[in-house]
């Protein structure tokens, strides 16, 4: 009886390590599978001497959002004007994510989308195809969020929002001649009496609205490095500063965001310009090997 009972227990013991083995490789498959379903068809490129994998791809065919990508940022509202996130301001047209700029009766409103719980990913390379039309006061933002932005203490380490770029039309606080540019910066330690910033200007002129641009993000555990289009030069470049400068760097994974909003930053806002709108192509996305 003693024999039988240790044989059970014996055969017990090796069916649930089995069972075990097989869902450790089964849920394995499943993340390794929709990472590829998020890459589509993208294959590895070599970028700085490294080489980097897809894990996030995304052309905007059909006729709305691929919800298992992307959501509506919610209608909250945004910046010091008053204006509102508005499910209507983001579409698909053309193979493009559209985000809209524009005043519905008294209230400015605008559009952003995100990859909040969807996609969320530390470090790599982070490209983007797109162009924007000018409109005073209204900016747009490709940048990466997490909801520990608001931990305290050890800098960004523990969770920081990082703004690849903001293109600002018309900030008053430049002087003439230098008010548009592209904003790169980290926010850290929340937004309130503890918050704290970090940021760099890539002076640029009218010359770049209503053209394709293309921006390459480098996130690695040492630096962050953005590019403009073929250039081989960053135009946001922390090594110049210093990681410490910059809080230190990101440990979390944050998520994608896209959006454009109002705010005095922007500079007055010019409704004659309005509506006025941000294209994007295509958003690729990678993980160094």
């Amino acid at each position: 009886m003693m024999k039988k009972n240790r044989k059970r227990v014996f055969y017990t013991l090796c069916a649930l390590i089995l069972c075990g083995l097989i869902t450790l490789i089964m849920g394995c498959a499943t993340m390794s599978n929709q990472n590829n379903n998020f890459a589509g068809e993208l294959e590895s490129i070599e970028f700085a001497g490294k080489k980097y994998i897809p894990t996030f791809y995304d052309d905007f065919t059909g006729n709305d959002l691929d919800s298992s990508k992307w959501e509506r940022c919610p209608e909250w509202q945004r910046q010091d004007l008053g204006g509102y996130w508005k499910n209507e301001c983001t579409s698909v047209e053309n193979s493009c994510l559209v985000i809209k700029g524009d005043k519905n009766t008294d209230t400015l409103i605008s559009g952003g989308v995100r990859t909040k719980d969807k996609f969320e990913q530390n470090c790599g390379l982070y490209k983007i195809r797109f162009k924007v039309e000018k409109a005073s006061g209204l900016w747009y933002a490709f940048w990466l969020m997490t909801d520990k932005v608001h931990n305290l203490g050890n800098g960004v380490v523990n969770g920081g929002e990082i703004d690849i770029f903001e293109v600002l039309p018309n900030d008053q606080n430049q002087s003439e001649g230098h008010k548009t540019y592209l904003n790169s910066a980290l926010h850290w330690d929340g937004y309130g009496k503890d918050h704290k910033s970090f940021g760099s200007q890539y002076f640029i002129d009218d010359s770049f609205y209503n053209e394709w641009h293309e921006v390459t993000f480098e996130w690695t555990p040492e630096y962050y490095k953005a590019y403009l289009d073929d250039s081989t030069t960053p135009y946001w470049d922390s090594t110049i500063q210093g990681a410490e400068a910059w809080g230190g760097i990101v440990k979390t994974e944050n998520y994608v965001k896209i959006t454009a909003e109002f705010g005095t930053w922007g500079g007055p806002v010019d409704q004659a310009s309005l509506p006025a709108k941000m294209y994007v192509d295509w958003v690729k996305i990678y993980k160094a090997e």
